[in-house]
C-alpha cells in the first residue's frame, strides 16, 4: 500500500524535470548558435579586410589612385561589410572593416556589442625597390 501511494505522489515530478532540462538545452543551443554566428562573421570580415587592403595596395602599386578609400570601399561592399578606416603610406596599407550582427541571445545579455571588426595590413613592394635589384640605387651619406 505504501508503494502505491509513493507512485501517485511522484507522477508530476518528471514533467517538471523534463521542462527544466529542455529549457536549459534550448538556451545553450541559442548561445552556441550566436557563437557560431560570431565566428562566421569574423571570417567574413577578415576576408573583406584582406581583399580591401590588397585592392588598395594594388592601386598604390600601379599608381592609378593615390586615395586608397575607393578601392577598399568596393572590396568591402562585395562582402556586405562597412569600411571603417583606410590608411595608406608609401609602402603599406591598413584597412579596418566592420560587420553588424543581430544576435538572438547575446544582444539581450550584453546590449551594445553587436559588431565584429577586422584589420589587415599589406605591404607594397615596388619593382624599383632594392628588393628586386632591377634598378641601380645610390646611397648618399651626408
Amino acid at each position: 500500500m505504501l508503494l502505491k501511494s509513493l507512485r501517485i505522489q511522484n507522477r508530476g515530478n518528471t514533467s517538471f524535470l523534463v521542462l527544466a532540462a529542455v529549457t536549459v538545452f534550448a538556451v545553450l543551443f541559442i548561445f552556441i548558435f550566436d557563437l557560431c554566428r560570431i565566428f562566421i562573421a569574423r571570417e567574413v570580415t577578415k576576408n573583406a579586410s584582406d581583399a580591401a587592403s590588397l585592392a588598395a595596395a594594388q592601386d598604390l602599386l600601379f599608381l592609378s589612385d593615390q586615395d586608397c578609400v575607393s578601392a577598399a570601399e568596393k572590396a568591402t561592399t562585395v562582402n556586405n561589410c562597412r569600411l571603417i578606416e583606410c590608411r595608406s603610406d608609401y609602402d603599406e596599407v591598413t584597412v579596418t572593416v566592420e560587420k553588424k550582427l543581430n544576435f538572438i541571445l547575446l544582444s539581450r545579455l550584453i546590449p551594445g556589442y553587436s559588431s565584429i571588426r577586422s584589420t589587415s595590413k599589406s605591404k607594397v613592394v615596388y619593382p624599383w625597390d632594392e628588393h628586386y635589384g632591377y634598378c641601380k640605387s645610390y646611397k648618399f651619406s651626408y
